[in-house]
């Protein structure tokens, strides 16, 4: 096609000054002159940007677009060349042409669409049905459906194609219905082509005689349902279907009938108010609803509802997915509850406790409420626990919460703070009176016995108080003024109650210098070890030397063991100190005569280290002492912790040959089990029986059994703390074995020792 032209000028509006017919015929405008914006946007658009681009290169040059040329998508040429020229202004002349190329708009669109689309004229047959069908037009999709190339159905009959007779035959059928004035059917169509069957939804609209006949694939829609009727009907998940308006139930699977206890004729008979009668629901974040639905057996559930929004039968509609979530509920608020509760006990734990305290702390600093602090610390309850199991010792723990919570008011708060320690928060203006009455209430109930199993378990309790804001005014003060009169309440004996003291702080003080005085001690320097001797009444000649230590402190002067024994043992710096003991015991002794034994005492906290049997053997192999000269002494407190472990450790200090005595027998929990365990060498008869037995006739019994329970098991008995004339001749007579005692001799230095065994081997002291 040759170019068309036209003349052009740039003024503040574009003009065409001249055109050509075939210009004007392309541009569907009228004579010139006339204004630019009179083109077609897409004309003026591309001739604009050739103007425009031209004078920006000083050349002709060529853009393109695209427009409607006689009912086709033509795609036009159009080129401008700058003019020079005498006149005002810019000229320019601009050529366009069509491309020979072009597309059937109407046909691009048809075949675009997977949907089949078709355009029949129906052949009359005999009477009024039609017989036939001629192809006018089909696009590919319908083509692809019925097996034919679309070329090949133009303009031939339905009959002629064999998948698409089977539409013809549609048609007839559809139109004998409308004769007989049958409400139009959905039409569905299916037949085999080439082994594969096709399901096609058929819609029919006739104009003027013609019939434009779609074609939907509607295979895939069909898999779908198919998959979504699986997965509905054997999903595990419950699921069900409700009317969006009336909340009326249109569907449900086995696993919300399985759920919810009906079945499907009752619950389909049901709406949603009927699950959910007295629940408003929540709607969550996420678009979940959380409700509380009621089953056929009226159980509540907690549970998850995920919605989304489906069509049934033309019906707007709700898919729910239901989530029982009532298990994970409790659980949940078993989780909270633990976070805030003692497992065993259920009162509060020590992180409630902690919040409780600052907040009634800073309620009290205010000025609003002040409070007592009041802690609890078990007596004897390591000895249950460790003698009976911990089923019993947490049968104890559990009774005893309850018994602290019974004398309690309800805006009080007791806790467990860990192990056999309880605090309680007494919130309200108390006197000390009230206080101190109800600390003596506490131990009293806690002391009263505790029957487990047919054993009756017996405990005591030690109580420390202070008081907010008299004595601190923020939380961990006021906690370690109360520790403070809880560790005089312990000092001074079970079962007792004190307030907390100013002068308390200045004893921990002291405490603590104590301590650090004791961990930077020289022992070499500073420690002693004293000496009292054993005297055997059946000889009546000196048996052996019992070695207790001394600390010389150079600021203070001598230190009881009372004071830095249990402060080593707390800090744990008993261990050293007992490998020191028994290194210098075994040196001195080793020195003495061969049949002088040593007894040096070992502490529980030197056997929970798990080094003891070492340090012993280490000692004996340093001093060169006969194994068979040391004697352990071990209180029952030993054997609580650990048993099993204890006694195989004593065991094998006993195959070495190690003597080993157990000391102050008869004051303990059940020391009479022990003997049945483990081989004693003696029985060391505790120092309280032993002073009363001239004036009590129940100590005198104890005494008397202890010393007949050691011969009947052939284990030797000695008394400690002899310290008269009277309580000499009393043992005789109960023929104990051994004593001692200041009636012979209190505890000396090494020096001592060696004079002490001068003379009995002089012959000058020996007991009568």
């Amino acid at each position: 096609m040759n170019w068309q032209w036209c003349g052009w000028r740039k003024a503040a509006r574009g003009f065409i000054l001249r055109a050509g017919s075939r210009f004007r015929g392309l541009a569907d405008i009228a004579e010139a002159p006339v204004s630019l914006s009179a083109l077609p946007f897409a004309v003026r658009r591309a001739v604009n940007d050739a103007i425009d681009l031209a004078r920006l290169a000083a050349r002709p040059y060529l853009t393109l677009c695209r427009s409607i040329i006689d009912g086709m998508v033509s795609t036009m040429e159009v080129l401008a060349l700058p003019l020079s020229c005498r006149w005002p202004g810019e000229y320019f002349l601009v050529f366009a042409r069509p491309r020979k190329s072009q597309v059937d708009l109407a046909r691009l669109l048809i075949n675009s669409t997977d949907e089949g689309i078709l355009a029949l004229s129906p052949l009359e047959g005999v009477g009024a049905s039609p017989r036939d069908y001629q192809v006018l037009s089909i696009n590919n999709a319908a083509a692809r459906m019925l097996g034919a190339p679309a070329e090949d159905m133009r303009f031939r009959l339905l009959s002629e194609v064999s998948a698409a007779e089977c539409l013809a035959r549609l048609l007839d059928r559809r139109n004998r219905d409308r004769a007989q004035g049958a409400a139009a059917p959905s039409l569905e169509l299916e037949y085999d082509l080439a082994g594969e069957v096709i399901s096609l939804q058929v819609g029919v609209v006739e104009t003027d005689g013609l019939l434009a006949v779609t074609l939907t694939d509607v295979r895939e829609i069909r898999n779908r349902e198919v998959l979504f009727r699986s997965l509905f009907d054997d999903n595990p998940v419950p699921m069900y279907v409700r009317h969006i308006a009336t909340g009326a139930f249109l569907n449900v699977n086995a696993a919300a009938l399985h759920l919810y206890g009906y079945d499907r004729p009752a619950f389909l008979a049901l709406d949603i108010r009927n699950l959910e009668p007295n629940s408003a629901a929540r709607v969550g974040s996420s678009g979940e609803r959380f409700a509380h639905h009621r089953t056929a057996s009226g159980a509540e559930l907690d549970v998850i509802e995920y919605t989304r929004a489906i069509t049934v039968g033309g019906q707007a509609a709700t898919l729910s997915t239901i989530v029982d979530v009532t298990e994970r509920k409790r659980a949940e608020e078993r989780i909270s509850f633990l976070a805030h509760h003692d497992p065993l006990t259920g009162v509060g734990n020590r992180t409630t406790f902690s919040q409780e305290i600052e907040e009634a702390v800073a309620t009290a600093v205010a000025g609003h409420q002040p409070f007592a602090l009041v802690l609890i610390d078990l007596d004897d309850f390591k000895a249950v626990n460790d003698t009976l199991g911990h089923a019993a010792g947490d049968s104890l723990l559990i009774e005893t919460a309850d018994r602290i919570r019974r004398l309690l008011r309800r805006t009080d708060l007791v806790a467990r703070l860990g192990g056999d320690e309880f605090a309680v928060l007494l919130r309200g203006a108390l006197s000390r009176d009230d206080v101190q009455l109800l600390a003596g209430r506490i131990i009293q109930a806690i002391s009263q016995p505790h029957g487990y199993e047919g054993h009756k378990l017996s405990i005591g309790a030690s109580l420390g108080a202070a008081i907010a804001p008299v004595d601190a005014r923020d939380a961990g003060t006021l906690l370690k003024c109360a520790d403070l009169a809880l560790y005089r309440s312990k000092r001074e004996g079970k079962g007792t109650f004190h307030f907390f003291e100013p002068e308390m702080d200045a004893e921990m003080r002291e405490r603590r210098e104590l301590e650090l005085e004791l961990r930077s001690a020289d022992f070499d320097r500073e420690l002693e070890l004293h000496y009292q001797p054993i005297i055997s009444l059946r000889s009546g000649g000196l048996r052996g030397f019992e070695a207790l230590v001394r600390w010389r402190n150079p600021r203070r002067g001598m230190v009881s063991p009372a004071e830095f024994i249990p402060l080593a043992e707390e800090t744990g710096m008993i261990d050293a100190i007992g490998r020191w003991v028994l290194e210098e015991a075994c040196r001195r002794a080793a020195c003495w005569p061969q049949d002088l034994i040593i007894a040096v005492n070992a502490s529980a906290v030197q056997f929970r280290q798990g080094r003891f049997a070492e340090t012993v053997g280490k000692a004996i192999a340093a001093s060169g002492l006969d194994p068979s000269r040391l004697e352990i002494e071990i209180t029952e407190s030993v054997l609580l912790a650990d048993t099993g472990a204890n006694l195989a450790l004593l065991q094998r200090l006993k195959d070495v040959g190690v003597r080993v005595a157990l000391d102050d027998f008869g004051t303990g929990y059940s020391s009479m089990s022990y003997l049945r365990r483990f081989p004693f060498s003696r029985l060391k008869i505790d120092r309280s029986f032993i002073r009363d037995i001239g004036s009590s006739r129940e100590s005198m019994a104890i005494v008397r059994a202890i010393i007949g329970l050691g011969a009947n098991l052939g284990i030797d008995t000695t008394a400690e703390g002899v310290e008269t004339g009277a309580q000499l001749e009393l043992l005789k007579q109960e023929r104990c074995g051994e004593i001692q005692g200041f009636l012979f001799s209190p505890p000396v230095d090494s020096v001592g020792a060696l004079r002490i065994i001068d003379s009995y081997r002089g012959g000058e002291s020996k007991v009568a």
